[in-house]
């Protein structure tokens, strides 16, 4: 089978299935009064400040972790180069033993 027709037939299958189901939207809220409205204003404010604190969060623990990495990656630079160092200094006393 190649891969052409295995492109086509999985494109003719994408094609014939049925679309998802939409999700029925939540009729709008109607507010009565103003101070239905500014309470429903504050809720919002405090669903965007906790969603806020939650993705300020994840930054802070994906940064410490990249921070976290980079300092992992700095030992293994220092490592290899100290390595790299040992080895140029035992191929130059091999050298000069030789000759």
């Amino acid at each position: 089978m190649s891969w052409l027709s295995l492109a086509a037939g999985l494109l003719r299958d994408a094609m014939s299935s049925e679309p998802a189901p939409k999700q029925a939207e939540a009729p709008p809220i109607a507010a009565q009064t103003v101070d239905d409205l500014v309470g429903l204003l504050n809720q919002h404010r405090a669903e965007i400040d906790r969603n806020f604190d939650s993705v300020a969060q994840a930054l802070a623990a994906l940064n410490a972790r990249q921070l976290q990495a980079e300092k992992m990656q700095k030992r293994w630079n220092y490592g290899l180069a100290a390595a790299l160092l040992i080895v140029a200094i035992a191929v130059i006393a091999l050298i000069f033993v030789r000759q």
